[in-house]
């Protein structure tokens, strides 16, 4: 029976400290948990907004940000090929603006069997994660030969938009509209791909 009262006691002494100290426990609170949940929500923020990209050359109230992306390889139809070619930082002009910046990449595609394609175009997007540093060139038409795309990209990385959180290479995001035949019948589709630029190397870098 001894033995039953005790921890009845100390469940005991425990309430009865937090509710003498509730006002110390609730400052505790305010100013630790607060603030880290302030904090969480300016980084979920931050990243699930720049996350969302739009592949037009201005915005519009039409404009549509996509937020799902496949890799090159998850296509029906065609399979899309990117090989990062080159890179040129940019350089401060005579105006203090940077000027010089690209990103160049052979891109092309390859029909996958039984299909026959007819047309493929592409819309490429460079974009930072967690900063919204971008840039994008109009529609061009995607060959089945390599196809050298140069994208301007004049700025400052590494950057640090938010603490813990560093930023070295930007996205490639790639809009792909291709047109097929399928059982006869001419089908055109729309895919959105990324390509991450992380722990990848240019063929060349320019001098």
């Amino acid at each position: 029976m001894a033995q039953q009262i005790k921890p009845i006691q100390k469940r005991r002494k425990v309430l009865s400290a937090i509710h003498k100290n509730r006002i110390k426990i609730a400052l505790l609170m305010f100013v630790t948990v607060i603030p880290l949940t302030l904090i969480l929500t300016v980084y979920i923020g931050a990243y699930a907004n720049n996350r969302k990209v739009h592949f037009d050359q201005t915005v519009t109230e039409q404009t549509t940000y996509i937020n799902k992306f496949v890799s090159k390889d998850d296509l029906d139809a065609i399979k899309v090929n990117i090989s990062w070619y080159e890179l040129s930082y940019p350089e401060k002009n005579d105006q203090g603006v940077l000027v010089g910046g690209e990103y160049k990449f052979d891109m092309s595609y390859e029909a996958k069997d039984n299909y026959e394609i007819l047309n493929v175009s592409m819309t490429p997007v460079l974009k930072t994660p967690w900063t919204d540093l971008r840039s994008s060139i109009p529609s061009t038409p995607l060959l089945t030969t390599n196809k050298r795309v140069g994208i301007s990209f004049n700025y400052e990385l590494p950057v640090s938009p938010l603490w813990f959180v560093q930023v070295t290479e930007p996205n490639l995001y790639v809009k792909v509209d291709y047109t097929f035949m399928s059982a006869g019948n001419q089908m055109t589709k729309t895919a959105y791909i990324l390509f991450s630029l992380k722990d990848l190397n240019p063929t060349r870098v320019a001098s």
